[in-house]
């Protein structure tokens, strides 16, 4: 099992939380997600296959920064 820690810029409401849920769940990869808007972090956990960039990117493509980045 992996987790890491992302830390993304550009959230601001419920409609940027469900849009990050939303796409990283259909990753089949991962397990869990958990988006903090207060502390503006999003939290994955998934298989060990899980590409740090991936996330990244994925990320990246609906709109928000991904500004930090840590394995827990």
């Amino acid at each position: 099992m992996k987790s890491v820690l992302l830390n993304v810029d550009g959230m601001s409401c419920g409609g940027c939380k469900s849009k990050i849920e939303n796409n990283l769940k259909d990753n089949d990869a991962i397990s869990e997600v958990t988006v903090s808007l207060e502390e503006k972090t999003v939290q994955v956990q998934g298989d060990d296959s899980l590409s740090n960039m991936s996330l990244k990117k994925d990320i990246e493509e609906l709109g928000f920064s991904v500004t930090g980045m840590k394995k827990l």
